[in-house]
This record gives C-alpha cells, structure tokens and sequence, in this order.
C-alpha cells in the first residue's frame, strides 16, 4: 500500500515539473510583453518590477495592420477546417462501414503518409501550385493544408466510426436510408468528441503554420498572422518585448479553443486511438 502510494506521489512529481518547464516559455512571453525593451533581460523576475506597459499590445495593433492579418488567419483556418471535417468523416466512415476493393491498402497508404516529412514535398508542392495558377491565394495555401492532415484524421474518424455498433448501421440501412443520410444524421451527431478532437489539432498546425506561407504567398495583403509577426522585427534593434507581445496575440485564440474544448479533444483523442 505504501509503495502503491509512494509510485504515485513520484509519478505527480514529475508530471507537475514538466508542466512547470512547459508553462515557463509562456509565463516568460507574458512577462517579457509586459516590460520595456531594456528591461527584458536586464531583469532577472518573470514579471515587470515596476511599471507594466500595456500599451505594448496597442502599438503592436496598430504597426502591422494586426486585424487585417488576424482576419487572413481566420479565413485560412476556417476554410481548412470545413474542408478537413467534411472530407475526411466522409473517409473515414467509408474506411470503417463500407466494403469496397482495396479498402486495406488505401488505409495503410493514407496512414504511411504520416511518416513522410511535409517538408520533403515543399518544392513538389510550390511546382504543382504553379502550374494550376494556385499562388499567392488562400485556396493555394488551404489546399495542401487539408491534404497534410488527411493520415491523422482519417484514423481517427475510422477508428471511432468503428466504435459505434454496427448494428446500427445496418438496422438504419434495412430502413432504406443512403449512405449520406446515414453518416450526417446518425454518425456524425455521435462523432462530437472525435470532431473536436480533429478540429483543435488542425486549428492549432493551420493557424500557427509559417513555412506553407512563407513559400505560397507573395502578396502582403494575403498574408497571415504568424507571417506577419515577421514585420515586427525591424532587423536593426531587435524589439523583443514587442516581438513577445505579438506572439502572444497571435497564440491567444489557440489557448482560448484548447481550454474550452479540451475535455472533447481527450475524450476524442483517447477513443480514437484505443477502439478499433
């Protein structure tokens, strides 16, 4: 009993000091936005000694155009997500109810697909784009976000499609429903946790991706908000508390989407990954 007790006091000890390791890059980017240039480092407490300068996040705001790359983010992220959703419960319901030749095979593909690095295919992909005359758009930027989160999000909607009984599906079936009508009205309602799981993981890699905009986007006025965070180095005199205060608007709304839905994306998360 002792030791039982002993096991578990050791192993909250060490998840505590890994939440405090992985917290203290965030508590210093508060706390580094909150102070003046000279004092960011000069200062050795986390937080400003002193005087706390919000208007830090106000000049920020106002030198970039925040909001009109703030709203790029959106538009990407919101597109991408649409198309993720739709697409791939589609997928994954065909993986894990429906019978067709190659079913095995294509899975598996989708699935190796997970191992190859996205950035070995940035010089494929600029060269695709090109000649469709898709860049310097949104809709070249959101595409080859869809299709870069294709392994992960169809195993998980397959694995927590094939959760459900399947006499429901055939009961419904028997009844003369389609296919789609199956899948919108009845599985998609029960895959709220596996959609929300998809959802913040895809929220999270398509609002905070630099490199896919860095190499398909050209236009200023198309840029989104981690490209444009770039503006705020001016490459002279590096403004770190201005730096540290962008970042922390750009991450904000990533924060805020994992803190409400985070009991979906671990119930999601842990049914996908343990049903079969």
């Amino acid at each position: 009993m002792r030791l039982k007790y002993l096991n578990k006091t050791i192993v909250y000890m060490l998840l505590i000091i890994w939440a405090l390791l992985s917290i203290y890059p965030l508590l210093w980017m508060i706390g580094a936005s909150l102070k003046d240039q000279a004092e960011v480092f000069s200062s050795y407490s986390l937080f400003p000694d002193n005087v706390w300068h919000w208007n830090t996040y106000v000049e920020v705001w106002n030198r970039i155009e925040f909001f009109k790359y703030f709203l790029n983010s959106v538009n990407v992220t919101f597109w991408t997500l649409v198309g993720i959703i739709l697409l791939f419960t589609m997928a994954g319901f065909a993986f894990a109810k429906l019978e067709f030749k190659g079913k095995s095979f294509l899975f598996y593909m989708f699935l190796g697909m997970m191992f190859v690095p996205g950035i070995t295919v940035l010089i494929p992909l600029y060269l695709t784009e090109s000649s469709l005359h898709l860049l310097d758009s949104h809709l070249g930027l959101i595409l080859p976000m869809v299709n870069g989160s294709a392994p992960i999000a169809i195993f998980l909607f397959r694995n927590y499609f094939r959760s459900i009984p399947h006499e429901i599906y055939e009961s419904v079936k028997m009844e003369g429903a389609s296919i789609f009508r199956i899948l919108f009205q009845i599985y998609i309602p029960l895959a709220v946790p596996a959609i929300a799981t998809i959802t913040i993981m895809n929220f999270l890699s398509s609002w905070n991706s630099l490199v896919l905009p860095m190499v398909l986007l050209n236009s200023q006025k198309l840029f989104t908000l981690p490209l444009a965070i770039i503006f705020l180095d001016t490459g002279v005199f590096r403004q770190w508390n201005v730096l540290m205060a962008g970042s922390l608007i750009a991450v904000g709304p990533v924060i805020l989407a994992f803190i409400f839905f985070q009991k979906y994306y671990i119930q999601g998360l842990s049914s996908g990954a343990i049903k079969s």
